[in-house]
């Protein structure tokens, strides 16, 4: 056409590169603080967010005391060693904080998130901005505050004491600071890739129980102020050396020892040696540091631990055939005549409590206890009418304190109790059975473990011991029935060291089984005054028929109290 000219088509030109500031690194990290923080304040914001408030400043005197003593210890050791000179006993300085910060942390859970800090991959985030998140969410964790504070106070106590070693034992203590938050950061979370299957939680699960009762075995037999006498704790001395020496070779080429020895060369004039074990703690640091970034970037590129995602194994295939006319009857035998909604729940919580570290624990470590300190108590003379009594009263705590959060193992599967035709109040008399069951077992082994080593308690103690036993297992369900739903708490197993309930159902169960043994203990000790000790029998069965009501009129409302709550039920305990 005339006029017209035919202009050469181009491709539009590609945008410009997208390139990531580090303002927006500052915005994206300023962001999560901000986060970390309404999570912490909104948390008491909640319902029953000013109980959780009251009880954690009931508990952190307590945390203080605990936390207070080692720290000042470690300072005080820190200036004794350097101004006597004792530099050789400076490994015992630095294991000691190592061994407190791995103690903490396997003791004092942290606190529960409201939500998975692994969303945050759903935003732009590079791996190394994703590593750096997942480090500073942990920081401020118990372990962490009290292991820094004690190394600061070592450092000051070794500073005092000698000003010029001030820069060289800062410098060591910050990277051995650095270099036990990875360890434990690195532990944890492959220990959680290793949980995430059922055959490695039972595994782990004996291990801890294992390791634990071992442990406290140890420190009875070989703790010499746990000793009757100094005859027999100096019996194991030579033994506790020799296991010193033969652990000293290899203990020297770890952390705590390389930042002990780097201290003592460098007081020593051995420059040289200093700085080659600074050079070693740093390529630990450095080494726990990579396999924890290993691990997360595992999870950075969308791994899932959880046994849903794992490969299913191949079933034969099972014809369905009709029903016996004599299921029924079977089915009736295997539950022992119960209820089956009672038996179906009482089967799938024994389950739970194979698989529940803490459960096993709370069950069988009470049990191990009073083996050890029975014994010793029957050597000594000082065994008397009260300690079965007493056992008693410290093995149901392992036991009671978990029924404040009975529904924490079902999970999402709240759902089902509120779709299924059945009432609520049948799951909570089969959790609550069981717990029964429990505290029976116990008693039964508790008695055969004092009559062997000692004398089996009379009749009388006997049946007044099961009579309260009944009266304080009662309440306690009573009352963690109303906790268990007013506030509860999922468990994860696949999560290690995450509590397991509320600061607050923990501090009333504490208080009610307190309460409970002053009840029992002052009972006790008024009818021995009045010289009728028969009279312990009926007072403690009256108790426990007030127990009994008490029971009952909650377990009325289960259903009731259950229905008000099912959002906060449905909400924490579905979270992923």
């Amino acid at each position: 056409m005339a006029g017209l000219t035919q202009t050469p088509i181009h491709p539009p030109a590609p945008p410009p590169p997208f390139v990531w500031t580090q303002i927006q690194s500052r915005a994206q990290f300023t962001a999560l603080a901000q986060l970390r923080w309404c999570l912490f304040r909104n948390n008491f914001r909640r319902k029953g967010g000013t109980g959780e408030l009251i009880a954690r400043i009931i508990f952190l005197p307590f945390l203080a005391v605990i936390a207070i003593g080692p720290i000042m210890a470690a300072g005080y050791f820190g200036y004794y060693l350097v101004s006597s000179g004792q530099l050789n006993l400076m490994p015992a300085l630095t294991w000691g904080i190592f061994l407190l910060w791995q103690l903490v942390s396997i003791n004092i859970a942290p606190p529960n998130l409201s939500f998975d800090i692994n969303i945050i991959i759903r935003f732009p985030l590079s791996l190394a901005r994703y590593l750096t998140a997942r480090l500073i969410f942990g920081l401020l964790s118990a372990a962490n505050v009290i292991g820094t504070l004690a190394a600061i106070a070592a450092d000051i106590g070794i500073s005092v004491a000698r000003p010029s070693l001030f820069p060289w034992a800062t410098l060591l203590l910050v990277t051995f600071v650095l270099a036990n938050i990875f360890f434990s950061r690195m532990v944890f979370a492959w220990i959680d890739r290793w949980l995430s299957t059922r055959r490695a939680r039972e595994f782990l699960t004996a291990l801890i129980l294992f390791g634990s009762l071992g442990f406290q075995y140890l420190n009875v037999t070989l703790n010499p102020g746990l000793q009757g006498s100094h005859h027999h704790a100096s019996r194991h001395l030579p033994f506790l050396l020799r296991l010193v020496h033969h652990l000293q070779p290899l203990a020297v080429f770890l952390p705590p020892g390389l930042t002990a020895a780097s201290i003592q060369s460098f007081t020593g004039h051995s420059y040289l040696a200093a700085v080659a074990a600074l050079l070693g703690l740093i390529a630990f640091a450095c080494f726990f540091f990579a396999v924890y970034a290993w691990r997360m970037q595992r999870e950075f590129r969308g791994e899932n631990l959880s046994e849903l995602t794992q490969p299913a194994k191949p079933t034969k295939s099972i014809s369905v055939l009709a029903p016996a006319p004599h299921a029924t009857k079977d089915t009736e035998a295997n539950t022992f005549g119960l209820n089956p909604v009672i038996g179906a729940c009482i089967q799938k919580d024994l389950l739970y409590l194979r698989r529940n570290t803490n459960q096993l624990y709370g069950f069988i470590a009470p049990v191990f206890m009073v083996f050890l300190f029975a014994g010793r108590m029957a050597s000594s003379g000082k065994f008397n009418t009260l300690a079965f009594p007493a056992a008693i009263a410290y093995s149901i705590l392992g036991i009671s304190i978990l029924s404040y959060n009975c529904l924490g193992m079902d999970g999402a599967g709240i759902q089902l109790y509120f779709l299924a035709p059945t009432r609520l109040r049948y799951v909570f008399v089969s959790k609550n059975l069981l717990g029964f069951l429990l505290g029976f077992v116990e008693f039964i082994i508790i008695f055969l473990v004092i009559a062997f080593v000692s004398h089996p308690p009379t009749l009388l103690i006997t049946l007044s011991t099961f009579c309260w036993l009944i009266f304080a297992s009662l309440i306690n369900s009573a009352i963690g029935n109303l906790r268990s739903m007013a506030s509860p708490s999922k468990i994860d197993l696949a999560k290690i060291g995450r509590k397991q309930m509320s600061q607050l159902s923990v501090l009333i169960a504490l208080a009610v089984i307190a309460a409970c043994s002053a009840i029992g203990f002052g009972i006790i000790i008024w009818t021995a005054h009045l010289h009728r000790p028969w009279l312990m029998i009926p007072i403690f069965l009256t108790l426990a028929i007030v127990g009994l009501v008490v029971y009952l009129q909650v377990l009325n409302r289960v259903d009731a109290i259950a229905l008000n709550h099912r959002e906060n039920l449905t909400e924490v305990l579905c979270k992923t």
